[in-house]
């Protein structure tokens, strides 16, 4: 056992140390900020100008920013364990089994899949978001972004592993790693930032949908989502022709199911009704549309561009192909 003596020296070469410590990152981030150090490679997406959290260009090394990095920490462990509670509730409240794989790729017209590539791509994002705040540099931050994408859907998969109504799927795996691949690439293949996925949720009851008949939430709710991807058109266009098209509109392509998971006899097979729906569609380039704000507002739409608004779209489908005005909103005149 320590002595009173002994603890207290302790304690305060701890201290000392601390001190130590801070008085020379303080002095790091002094000579940087004198340096004015930007990254390499200029800090764009789609030849948009990015901006992070605080509006700050991130250094061309990573120099970790200690309040930042606690505040992101924080929303971090908020975030995953409210994640946690929610997966541990819908999806794994019952009886647990010894560890099993269990293929799926039938299930949900695979749209699931499809959920599991966005799944891992906007883990990435928003972790490379938070470690460009903690003051990572652009690099960095996209490799372990991309790195925790796909260790955090790992860890899902493998929670479903040891679940008795589930089993880890091979193939939700190989698109958890898509996801995470794709945004990784966008790094280092600039042309791939025309073509950006996106999602959309809304409930299918209120748009005349079959509703799932099981236990939902909005992340596994199949008949509720589409999934896009949105392709700069102006971007693409020959520099003579650009003049002909609005820098703000894009073209969308997507896909979801209708009925998954929706029983008309309790007692038959689940999907008895589903089919697939594809849908051509407008869409709009939201940092291109609204106008500059503050740091903190131009992140937010920079974010929000990673969802899909309804705008004008065909949607096709077993039964033929239908137009709606605003996706998949169903507009009575």
């Amino acid at each position: 056992m320590l002595t009173s003596t002994v603890y207290v020296n302790r304690l305060m070469l701890l201290f000392l140390l601390c001190i130590s410590w801070t008085s020379e990152l303080s002095a790091q981030l002094s000579n940087l900020a004198e340096k004015k150090t930007v990254s390499s490679k200029p800090f764009l997406y789609a030849g948009d100008k990015r901006v992070s959290i605080d509006g700050l260009i991130p250094l061309d090394s990573t120099v970790l920013r200690p309040i930042p990095a606690i505040i992101f920490g924080g929303v971090f462990t908020v975030a995953v364990g409210g994640l946690y509670i929610n997966q541990k509730s819908n999806w794994w409240s019952n009886e647990r089994r010894s560890f099993h794989f269990e293929e799926d790729w039938v299930s949900a017209l695979q749209v699931d899949k499809f959920g599991h590539a966005f799944g891992g791509y906007s883990t990435a994002y928003l972790m490379r978001e938070g470690l460009l705040y903690s003051g990572l540099s652009d690099e960095h931050a996209h490799w372990y972004g991309a790195i925790f994408g796909l260790a955090y859907q790992t860890y899902v998969e493998t929670g479903d592993g040891f679940a008795s109504d589930w089993g880890f799927s091979p193939s939700d795996f190989y698109y958890d790693a898509i996801g995470a691949g794709y945004f990784l690439a966008q790094y280092y293949i600039p042309s791939l930032q025309n073509f950006t996925p996106k999602w959309q949720y809304i409930p299918s009851e209120l748009v005349g949908r079959p509703k799932i008949d099981r236990p939902r939430t909005f992340l596994d709710d199949y008949n509720s989502t589409t999934f896009f991807m949105s392709i700069d058109v102006y971007n693409l266009l020959p520099k003579e022709y650009k003049k002909y098209w609005v820098p703000w509109l894009a073209v969308a392509v997507g896909y979801g199911g209708d009925a998954i998971d929706f029983k008309l006899d309790p007692n038959g097979p689940p999907d008895q009704l589903s089919k697939r729906r594809y849908v051509l569609s407008l869409d709009v380039n939201l940092t291109r549309l609204i106008p500059d704000g503050p740091p903190l507002v131009n992140w937010v739409r920079q974010c929000f561009n990673h969802i899909k608004v309804p705008t004008p779209s065909v949607e096709f489908n077993s039964k033929g192909a239908k137009f709606y005005l605003l996706y998949p909103i169903k507009i009575v005149f």
